[in-house]
């Protein structure tokens, strides 16, 4: 009888065995998958974070020129002045 407990016991363990590598493979081919998936979502991500980037310094370098066109409206024309002053002979 011990010789077929034993046996027993040994078929069950192989079986168990048996199934963790079948789901070692699953789980290995899962990680690998979410993987790639994480590596194309870090290559999206980067790429929208440079063109926000890139959007914002345009919009800056835009309000920049448009602040500079407003002051150089407003600020009059100064002529030059005459080496010579009012009262003096010619």
């Amino acid at each position: 009888m011990v010789y077929s407990l034993d046996k027993t016991m040994q078929d069950i363990t192989e079986k168990q065995v048996a199934e963790w590598k079948e789901e070692l493979v699953r789980q290995v081919q899962t990680r690998d998958n979410a993987q790639k998936e994480l590596d194309a979502a870090n290559i999206n991500i980067n790429a929208l974070q440079g063109g926000i980037q890139f959007g914002e310094l345009l919009l800056k370098k835009n309000e920049s020129l448009g602040q500079q066109s407003n002051i150089m409206g407003q600020v009059p024309e100064s002529k030059p002045k005459s080496s010579r002053t009012k009262g003096q002979p010619t």
